[in-house]
């Protein structure tokens, strides 16, 4: 109870106080986002991939994921091995394998296994990382910042400023990550659907030439015949059907023909038979069926 002499109580112990909530140590929590797989929580492990959000997984946990089509929350933008790239990472000569944190190692005495090739700093989550995009090497944005290039520091690969990725970007910057990832998207879309229509013009223009070539090459071979082989034959033909239709327009039983008032209902030589064939005969007049050469039924 206290009092007696041999303890004395606290104020805790005497008024009960309302308990600060846990708090999570920073430094595990910052090693354990760059030591650790964002989908399975397992040791990162070669080859190691990362997503246009920044996040690095295990390549097999992506590859098993996508197969088995699970909907992972964390992995939603992710849709195919298109949404991922794999890390060029550069070894840290200072890094001592087989050491972890434990209780007597302290998180600062840690030794990261990958750096950055132009600055030499540890990739431990104490500075940013980012990698290129379009080939996926990894450096500091202290290098990016001091060195500004055109092209990757680590292989020489040529970029642009939309293709450079923060690696475990904090939560307040996550938005804008989104933002440049659909930027990115987009772009890629519109120059993909650019490339598909040049094709298909290039294609039609192709098609059209070889056509046009062909018809060409077809005509003057065949002009090329004809005026060799039948060029007495033709103008013989034509003079003989020319004389033939004069011989038929000078006739004087054309000429009722050619006027405008002729009918063949009206014509007092022609047969009956020979009437109802035309549909100026009375028996096609108000006929329900359409006439067989006019096609048309004479309703009236």
């Amino acid at each position: 109870m206290g009092c007696d002499g041999g303890t004395i109580p606290r104020r805790d112990e005497l008024v009960k106080t309302k308990k600060k909530p846990e708090q999570k140590d920073k430094n595990s929590e910052r090693l354990y986002r760059w030591q650790h797989c964002a989908v399975s929580q397992a040791p990162l492990q070669h080859p190691i991939v990362a997503c246009e959000l920044g996040r690095m997984y295990n390549k097999e946990e992506v590859l098993s994921r996508l197969l088995d089509r699970s909907t992972e929350p964390g992995m939603a933008h992710i849709k195919g091995l298109k949404d991922i790239k794999e890390l060029g990472l550069t070894p840290n000569a200072a890094h001592e394998p087989g050491r972890s944190l434990t209780a007597d190692v302290a998180p600062e005495q840690l030794t990261a296994e990958h750096g950055c090739p132009i600055t030499g700093l540890e990739m431990n989550g104490h500075h940013r990382f980012s990698f290129v995009w379009t080939c996926g090497c990894v450096v500091s944005e202290r290098a990016l910042r001091e060195v500004p290039t055109v092209t990757c520091h680590r292989c020489g690969v040529p970029y642009q400023e939309v293709d450079v990725v923060p690696l475990n970007p904090p939560e307040d910057e996550l938005e804008g990550v989104k933002a440049a990832m659909n930027a990115r998207r987009a772009a890629a879309k519109a120059a993909k659907k650019a490339k598909k229509e040049g094709k298909r013009t290039a294609e039609e223009d192709e098609s059209q030439g070889a056509s046009g070539s062909k018809g060409k090459k077809s005509a003057k071979h065949s002009d090329g015949a004809a005026g060799t082989s039948g060029d007495s034959s033709s103008s013989r033909a034509g003079q003989r059907v020319r004389g033939m239709a004069s011989a038929v327009l000078r006739d004087k039983a054309f000429d009722k023909v050619r006027s405008a008032g002729f009918s063949v209902a009206s014509d007092p030589q022609a047969s009956e038979a020979y009437k109802s064939l035309f549909d100026t005969h009375k028996t096609a007049v108000k006929n329900p069926r359409a006439h067989w050469v006019t096609c048309n039924p004479q309703y009236f």
